[in-house]
């Protein structure tokens, strides 16, 4: 295996190892046990999870526990994914031999990504197995979508500065606040605000995604469509970012 190509495949496993152990691994512990904790002490009636009871209660935690492993899986799965090899120096190493920085963080945050959808459609599926079915299909959608924006905008935060985890905190948190503000009934918020909090973070329409889908309904795919092609924009500006300012910095 020699050539650029050749040794950014033997990156992979390398990649994969970073993301199951520094990056998936807390949200996963916490979902765990979080999903053990309720298992083993809720109480159900003689019918089990297969009572109307438990199967609310099961479809409640589901969905607390999926939505809180997309938000923190997503914020970690991206935090300082370039920064960090930049302010500690491993990129000397990393970029000794002939790879290419560029196909080198796409390769990392695509498997990031999809190591994120894959978990947690097995998490939910482990759920599903020792509770009842929940929609698995649904989680791993929301997860996406989420990924993009999240992963997306976290990306190119990352390769323009050091400062990306609290930058991309509170973008996700302004941006969320800004268009509940925006979207409430009688709201009086000013038309150039208006106009300013369009151009922030889709988070709302993320929301829309995970409320349809776990409603059972299919993929919204306007709502869908804005929270990803938001994202994929940031992922291009990543991309020419690296390709043109001094990495070294």
């Amino acid at each position: 295996m020699t050539g650029p190509r050749g040794q950014l495949r033997a990156y992979l496993a390398f990649q994969a190892k970073d993301f199951l152990l520094l990056r998936a691994s807390l949200p996963t512990a916490v979902v765990v046990m979080f999903a053990w904790m309720m298992i083993a002490t809720v109480q159900l009636p003689a019918d089990g999870w297969e009572s109307p009871q438990g199967r609310m209660i099961a479809r409640q935690v589901f969905d607390m526990l999926s939505t809180m492993f997309v938000l923190a899986g997503a914020f970690l799965g991206v935090a300082r994914i370039v920064s960090d090899d930049r302010s500690n120096g491993y990129y000397r190493f990393l970029f000794s031999k002939p790879v290419s920085m560029c196909a080198f963080y796409m390769q990392q945050w695509i498997v990031n990504g999809v190591g994120l959808v894959v978990l947690i459609g097995l998490l939910a599926s482990l759920f599903g197995a020792l509770t009842v079915p929940v929609p698995v299909g649904a989680a791993m959608q929301v997860m996406a979508v989420t990924w993009v924006l999240v992963g997306g905008v976290g990306f190119a935060l990352s390769v323009g500065t050091n400062y990306d985890v609290p930058v991309l905190v509170v973008s996700y948190v302004g941006s969320s606040v800004l268009h509940s503000l925006k979207d409430s009934p009688g709201s009086a918020m000013a038309p150039w605000m208006r106009q300013i909090v369009r151009v922030t973070m889709p988070v709302q329409h993320v929301d829309h995604v995970r409320a349809a889908l776990f409603a059972g309904n299919p993929l919204p795919l306007a709502h869908a469509g804005i929270a990803v092609a938001y994202g994929a924009l940031f992922v291009v500006a990543a991309v020419v970012l690296m390709r043109r300012v001094s990495f070294a910095r």
